[in-house]
């Protein structure tokens, strides 16, 4: 039971990261719609509003435990789409902008090696998918 309440705790803790992220994202459409162009992402405010919406829904099935093995395997390839996209090389020659970028970039790979980690594992038994699928994950004891 103690493995199944620490493997919850994950999924809320790295869940929390995309909600988090996904509300600020669709609580200023235009901020993050300008951010998307900086990058050069077009159609920057429709991409705001599916990033947005996306992460939501992925943060969202991490904390109730609903098809996360898929859902932490695309979590997982979109942040590090998005750590190449938003902060690989990031900050030019200012060595505080660089810094910061990096750190978000490192911060943004071990989120995606959770997300490897549940898609291995799965989401332990108290999820929707354990309930389901009693039996069905390689949770560590």
């Amino acid at each position: 039971m103690v493995s199944g309440l620490l493997i919850l705790l994950a999924r809320i803790l790295l869940a929390a990261m995309f909600l988090s992220s996904g509300y600020s994202a669709l609580s200023d459409i235009n901020g993050t719609a300008g951010y998307f162009a900086g990058l050069g992402l077009e159609p920057a405010s429709s991409l705001a509003w599916v990033v947005g919406l996306f992460e939501i829904l992925g943060g969202a099935l991490l904390v109730v435990g609903f098809q996360v093995r898929r859902a932490a395997a695309i979590l997982a390839l979109f942040t590090l789409a998005a750590t190449y996209l938003g902060h690989y090389g990031q900050g030019g020659d200012d060595p505080a902008a660089a810094f910061v970028h990096m750190q978000a970039l490192l911060k943004d790979i071990a989120v995606a090696g959770g997300m490897i980690l549940l898609a291995l594992h799965g989401p332990g038994r108290l999820s929707v998918d354990g309930w389901w699928n009693e039996g069905d994950s390689d949770e560590i004891a």
